[in-house]
């Protein structure tokens, strides 16, 4: 189209005509019409991407990270007897008490009948079991395990002396002297090893030549009469009554269950020669409002009461920050744990199962003869976790809204459906020290 004018023409030069401007206006109407029939079922389409690929993305990498480290859970108990080695590889509950006997600890069967004392350390689809709900994510698992997080290029520290009770504050001496010649550089490392945050040990493992075990916390590191661990006079508890030598080593003022936290049904007498596993760390994880955490330490039902509810269909909020958790991976919504026994038998907490508690864990109980159903006779862990998109797919962008999928024994209902897109996925970690029928 042109327009032109005439070298002097009256009348002013000739312009688009109405129709001409409509016709343009529609035809620029149909291409933008037929872009957008283009442009936008590829941008729908590459969002469903995305946010796919984020659900899958963040179960395989979950489930990676805790099939991984279930799979290293190891608590050096090597003089365990066969069928029961391992006793803390993970752990479903603890006592905490002052038993200043030598018997056995109570014993913790999850029916409440045997129970004063005993706390839960793991836990099915919280709130189960009267369980506090913010604990974690509603309907998810919590597990505690032990791990061996550093070796010494020597072993455990060896035990020297002990008073036979596990509650007592007598003296205790023990082999040390990766930090030798220099004393002060010994004791910093033995705290550093020991987990020492200021006031208290990291719980460590106790164990005898037979097994026997218990957990040990050192409250005083005794830095005045340590001051030369690593010389040929060391303080008078650093003496090897058997040998009649005197070598480096540390001594230490500790409590086998200090501030109260024991094993279940094992002995509280415990005799020469000791083991002290400086290596073995303890640590819980649970998924809180998207994210998957790991705490260094037991878990504690009071003090990690801290995962306030999410709304259901609400986006995963920033992570918030909680005392001794650490955020692992984002976009995780469930988190299930199912138990496999020395006998064959599967535990997930579905109603009939086979383990005839309530708590929906193994029990506690140990001894030298433990139940079929005992923490000890677990020989795998069956790990399922579901991912999730961080947001949901906005209606007409080709996702049916639905609800949650069933994992394990938690069954999220109908009630709730949305558009997220899901990935679930789960595996099996066999505990390494504990081998079935070997």
């Amino acid at each position: 189209m042109s327009r032109s004018c005439e070298t002097g023409s009256r009348g002013a030069c000739r312009g688009f005509t109405l129709v001409e401007v409509l016709v343009v206006l529609a035809s620029l109407g149909v291409i933008l019409w037929m872009v957008g029939q283009l442009l936008f079922p590829m941008r729908q389409a590459a969002e469903r991407q995305r946010l796919q690929v984020e659900a899958r993305q963040a179960a395989r990498a979950s489930l990676d990270y805790l099939a991984m480290e279930l799979r290293g859970t190891n608590d050096m108990n090597h003089a365990t007897p066969q069928l029961v080695q391992g006793p803390a590889t993970f752990l479903t509950y603890v006592w905490k008490g002052n038993n200043s006997g030598t018997g056995n600890t109570p014993t913790c069967d999850g029916t409440g009948t045997m129970n004063l004392g005993c706390v839960q350390t793991s836990f099915n689809n919280v709130p189960g079991n009267g369980s506090n709900p913010t604990l974690a994510t509603p309907g998810s698992d919590v597990i505690s395990v032990a791990m061996a997080q550093s070796t010494t290029p020597t072993g455990p520290a060896k035990g020297l002396s002990w008073a036979g009770s596990v509650n007592t504050s007598t003296p205790s001496s023990w082999a040390f002297n990766l930090g030798c010649p220099d004393s002060a550089a010994n004791l910093a490392l033995f705290k550093t090893m020991t987990g020492w945050n200021g006031t208290i040990s990291a719980p460590l493992m106790l164990v005898t030549s037979v097994g026997d075990w218990a957990f040990y916390q050192i409250t005083d590191y005794q830095d005045g009469l340590n001051g030369t661990n690593c010389s040929a006079t060391p303080p008078a508890w650093c003496f090897d009554a058997t040998t009649a030598a005197s070598i480096p080593c540390l001594g230490v003022i500790a409590q086998p269950g200090a501030n109260g936290i024991n094993a279940p049904g094992q002995t509280q007498a415990l005799t020469r020669p000791l083991s002290l596993f400086v290596s073995v760390r303890f640590a819980a994880f649970r998924v809180c409002d998207g994210w998957l955490e790991q705490k260094d330490g037991l878990f504690d039902p009071t003090a990690d009461a801290n995962c306030p509810a999410l709304a259901a269909g609400a986006d995963f909020p920033p992570y918030v920050t909680k005392p001794n958790w650490t955020p692992l991976l984002p976009n995780v919504e469930d988190l299930q744990f199912s138990y496999l026994f020395f006998d064959g038998s599967i535990w997930n907490g579905r109603p009939g199962g086979t383990i005839p508690i309530g708590a929906g864990v193994p029990i506690a109980v140990g001894g030298a003869t433990p139940p079929a159903y005992d923490w000890t006779e677990v020989i795998a862990i069956r790990v399922s976790v579901t991912g999730r998109s961080s947001q949901a797919m906005i209606l007409g962008g080709g996702k049916i809204p639905a609800p949650p999928p069933v994992v394990e024994d938690h069954d999220p209902g109908v009630a709730q459906t949305d558009t997220y897109y899901r990935s679930q996925l789960s595996a099996v970690a066999l505990l390494r020290n504990r081998l079935a029928g070997y």
